[in-house]
């Protein structure tokens, strides 16, 4: 499995959102997306976004950051 990370501490929404959308659109099954992330609505809007997705995630909350694990759920 590979793993594609994006580091997106010093983004903020809505340019977080639009990279994660990217990124997830190009996900394959084998592949694992890790994103951290300092801001909270950024989170947030990531994480309501992939709730809508056919998407398995893991979220862990750090001292001054968040890293969403996102793995694409097969149909």
């Amino acid at each position: 499995m590979t793993e594609i990370q994006l580091d997106l501490v010093h983004e903020r929404c809505p340019m977080s959102l639009l990279v994660v959308k990217r990124a997830f659109k190009q996900l394959t099954l084998n592949q694992l997306l890790s994103v951290r992330l300092a801001d909270k609505s950024s989170v947030s809007d990531i994480l309501q976004y992939l709730s809508k997705q056919n998407a398995q995630v893991d979220c862990l909350e750090e001292r001054e950051t968040t890293l969403i694990k996102i793995r694409k759920q097969d149909n």
